[in-house]
């Protein structure tokens, strides 16, 4: 099944062909699913198991993967599943095709014990993880979300071991804060890839910044207004504020993390430029509020435009909350010890920079318990992207066991 799903290109914006697969899947165990539909190409799946008496389990997947990449830089093709030497490749595999179909298979496998179930499990497969969350967004102002107690996301969370450098940590983790020693981790670990378990992640928070001036001949600059000049300004008295962040940082996350990550401005090499703007996106973390820091940004704005003869404006584009859950939460103690039983390792946890559709599933419940922890690894997003066929199946069993014993 995971190959069949591997098999549909839902680079994009056409998500449709898996979400009617999983459709026609439950409906064949007898298992209550609805499509939410956002257009006709994207439609999400619901699906849901259990007696109703107890709380509510949620399981998170997205079906939609990045653009193929290259085809010829692949030693196989995206689309095939094909499996060599313990793995299975494809695009999406990893991020996050075989955890969702773990977990829709693990749904199959407890419909059959349902009525032991004291709660509910409910499957959410969306769309648009890839470009903003929005499949989750529109769940969840659909009203679809409500009343979750804990949300477990299936993305990857391994580390293939196979050629990792020793003694190299920090490099071997980009993006991760861990508080163990990884070279303990591995010497320990007698299977192929090290897993985690991930209770927290930083927020995206990225604005544009446009400086309106007045373009000039380059031999009379002083009948124009300098745009980029102005945006000079503004660049360094945000540095100054972004220095003043590093001081705050969080157990699992670390700091606040900007990047400029687009600049332009002008139209050609004789004229004073009287447009530029810029992009900067941040990585944030619950200490530092996205709210504070675009309120600091306007007032930097507000101080530059009674003293600059350019116009600054503040253009929020994205927002999307970080998310940190406790490591003593029922959901993660039951993960750890039903993990570390079934992958024969140790699971240390961890915070990572990468975001989730968690960002969009706690606006209705910031209290709830989150935990990321998947099938694939650190081959997301590139050629050859791959899954261990064991990890994989084992983390059909893994899903099952947490799912059980947190209805139980």
């Amino acid at each position: 099944m995971l190959q069949d799903i591997v098999g549909m290109n839902t680079a994009g914006n056409h998500e449709a062909d898996v979400a009617a697969y999983l459709e026609a899947l439950f409906n064949q165990h007898n298992i209550t699913n609805k499509l939410v539909k956002l257009s006709d190409r994207r439609i999400g799946v619901i699906a849901e198991i259990g007696n109703g008496n107890g709380p509510i389990l949620a399981f998170d997947g997205h079906e939609d993967t990045v653009a193929l990449g290259d085809m010829n830089k692949w030693q196989h093709n995206p689309l095939s599943g094909e499996k060599i030497d313990g793995k299975i490749f494809g695009r999406g595999i990893t991020d996050m095709k075989s955890g969702l179909m773990a977990a829709a298979i693990a749904m199959v496998n407890l419909k059959k014990q349902e009525s032991k179930l004291n709660g509910t499990f409910k499957f959410y497969a969306t769309v648009g993880e890839e470009s903003g969350e929005i499949g989750a967004k529109q769940m969840v102002e659909l009203g679809l979300a409500s009343h979750i107690d804990a949300l477990l996301i299936g993305e990857p969370s391994g580390l293939p071991l196979v050629g990792l450098p020793k003694n190299h940590s920090s490099e071997a983790l980009p993006g991760i804060i861990l508080q163990e020693n990884l070279d303990e981790l591995i010497v320990k670990n007698h299977t192929q890839e090290q897993h985690f378990l991930e209770i927290a992640h930083k927020g995206a928070l990225s604005y544009q910044v446009t400086s309106e001036g007045r373009a000039a001949h380059s031999s009379m600059p002083e009948l124009g207004i300098n745009a980029v000049e102005a945006l000079l300004v503004f660049i360094s008295q945000q540095k100054k504020y972004f220095e003043s962040l590093t001081s705050i940082a969080n157990d699992f996350l670390g700091t606040t993390t900007p990047v400029i990550t687009e600049i332009s401005g002008g139209e050609q090499p004789n004229t004073v430029p009287g447009h530029a703007t810029m992009t900067v996106f941040i990585r944030t973390i619950p200490e530092v509020s996205q709210e504070l820091i675009i309120r600091n940004i306007e007032t930097i704005i507000n101080q530059l435009n009674d003293t600059l003869s350019a116009t600054l404006r503040l253009d929020v584009t994205i927002k999307h909350a970080p998310v940190s859950s406790s490591p003593e939460s029922r959901l993660s103690q039951i993960a750890k010890n039903v993990g570390e039983k079934i992958l024969e390792q140790k699971l240390p946890f961890i915070g990572v920079s990468g975001g989730t559709d968690a960002s969009q599933f706690i606006k209705v419940n910031p209290d709830m318990a989150v935990l990321v922890f998947g099938p694939g690894n650190v081959t997301a997003h590139q050629v050859n992207e791959f899954v261990y066929a064991d990890m994989y199946h084992k983390f059909i069993k893994v899903y099952e066991e947490i799912v059980s014993q947190y209805l139980a």
